[in-house]
């Protein structure tokens, strides 16, 4: 065989999808019986017609039950003759040919998605895959950001990779992706932190209310200052990102010595009731064997009815010793334990507080360099914009943007503008770190306050659980005295 036929373009055809299902259907004996009986084509359910040279997607409408198809590693140019395939929950195109995302309209189960790596410009026409959960569209050529934005409508969507498109190779992309597509869990298969989103939202919101400030960006050299004013705020973000991070990690490190703390005392004191109730049970049994005995006694008239009495009498009160010194170990146990878990939780609440106290005061000395930032681009902002407006009054070869002309009519009109939007960024600023803050404080708070409500939680339930117990040994007490003790008519009759 000339192996370069190997490499030949294919077509999609009856014959090809028999052999594909044929080669990746079951082997061995419950193959061969599938060989022999052939399953018809509108009952497989998947199928992969991969690094097959295959040119057009073509011939599928057979198979009508198909939930998974893989068509990666071929030669494919259009997206077309997919409408029969309205059952089809995992389509993969990857590492072909296509230009444009098309004709996927009656694929409304689709959940996993792939064109990684293809021709692919812009996203578009794929508004009825409501139920889209997984989409890779990494190592294509999409330029502009907008098209992050068109994934906004897409709200089962979970895992997202644009890895490698011109509108992701900025430092900034994963941040952006984090603020606009909040229903987004994954990004390049690692999960997108609170923190990062939080992030992502301030950067990139600091001119959503802010028209002036945009504007103002079209003056000469305003978007030099913008671009490094932009590079050293993600700077300090980072920062905060990170120094949360490792306060995370600390904080975790705290909470999980402190667990294994709480776990060491409770099985120690477990195992303390354990070896307790071990000494009662055969002490129980010892009572419980005396009983059968004197019962035994007396069906054989060897003591009278009034010796019977007077012995269980005196069990009965042996017995009630056992139920209160059991009662008393039990619940001394439980009180030394209550009394450590109170000390141990005072100690991790002081630790922990110290953390997060920690955690607020460097993220306010990052947040005030961020505030020092913007007074800096305001000044230089307002000093160019002070300067384009002079050069624009005195020469009229200086044209001003049409949209710039009601800020630049007036010094007044000017200064205004330029206070209002170094306002809105400051109160970003300030909200950002009151976020932060307030949601450290409120954690901190949740966390102390369902330490203590779960040991007063535990502390009882333990109660409970001890007062059950004693309840069943008087239980099984009453039953073998009801089994066992004659009544006087029986002892009589008996006589």
């Amino acid at each position: 065989m000339n192996p370069c036929k190997l490499k030949e373009p294919k077509v999609i055809n009856n014959a090809l999808l028999e052999k594909c299902v044929q080669e990746q259907g079951p082997k061995g004996e419950a193959g061969r019986l599938a060989q022999i009986e052939k399953v018809p084509l509108e009952e497989v359910p998947q199928i992969r017609l991969e690094f097959l040279n295959i040119l057009r997607i073509d011939h599928l409408w057979v198979l009508t039950s198909l939930t998974k198809l893989n068509l990666n590693n071929n030669l494919i140019e259009k997206i077309e003759n997919l409408e029969t395939l309205v059952h089809l929950v995992e389509l993969n195109l990857s590492f072909n040919k296509i230009s444009k995302i098309e004709n996927l309209d009656e694929l409304a189960n689709l959940e996993k998605l792939s064109f990684y790596d293809n021709e692919i410009e812009v996203l578009e026409n794929m508004d009825f895959l409501t139920k889209l959960t997984v989409f890779s569209i990494g190592r294509n050529k999409i330029a502009e950001l907008e098209n992050v934005l068109y994934l906004r409508q897409f709200s089962n969507l979970k895992c997202l990779n644009m890895v490698q498109n011109p509108c992701s190779e900025t430092e900034d992309f994963r941040l952006f992706i984090a603020a606009f597509l909040p229903h987004l869990v994954y990004y390049e298969y690692k999960l997108i932190y609170d923190m990062e989103r939080e992030l992502g939202q301030e950067i990139f919101g600091l001119f959503l209310n802010d028209d002036d400030g945009k504007h103002l960006l079209l003056i000469e050299d305003a978007k030099d200052f913008y671009d490094e004013y932009e590079e050293q705020f993600l700077a300090l973000c980072m920062q905060i990102f990170e120094n949360g991070q490792e306060q995370y990690r600390l904080r975790t490190d705290e909470i999980d010595q402190f667990m294994k703390c709480v776990e060491d005392a409770q099985t120690s004191n477990q195992q303390e009731s354990i070896k307790h109730m071990e000494v009662f049970i055969e002490q129980k049994a010892e009572v419980f064997y005396k009983i059968k005995g004197i019962q035994k006694l007396l069906n054989n008239n060897e003591i009278t009815y009034e010796e019977f009495i007077d012995k269980c009498d005196v069990l009965v009160l042996e017995y009630d010793k056992l139920l209160h010194d059991i009662w008393k170990a039990l619940m001394k146990l439980e009180l030394e334990l209550y009394e450590q878990m109170e000390e141990v939780n005072q100690t991790f609440e002081q630790s922990i507080t110290e953390l997060v106290n920690q955690f607020i005061e460097s993220s306010q000395g990052y947040f005030s360099q961020i505030r020092d930032l913007e007074v800096s681009y305001a000044e230089n902002i307002g000093d160019l914009a002070l300067k384009f407006q002079t050069n624009a009054t005195l020469s009229e070869e200086i044209v001003v943007p049409e949209i710039l002309k009601p800020i630049m009519s007036d010094k007044d009109a000017l200064h205004n503008s330029l206070a209002t939007s170094h306002d809105v960024h400051m109160q970003i600023i300030d909200a950002r770190e009151d976020t932060l803050s307030g949601n450290a404080r409120d954690w901190l708070e949740d966390l102390i306050d369902n330490l203590m409500k779960n040991e007063v939680k535990r502390n009882r339930g333990k109660i409970l659980e001890i007062n059950h117990f004693l309840d069943i040994q008087r239980e099984e007490f009453d039953d073998l005295n009801a089994e066992y003790a004659p009544e006087p008519e029986e002892v009589a009759s008996a006589d």
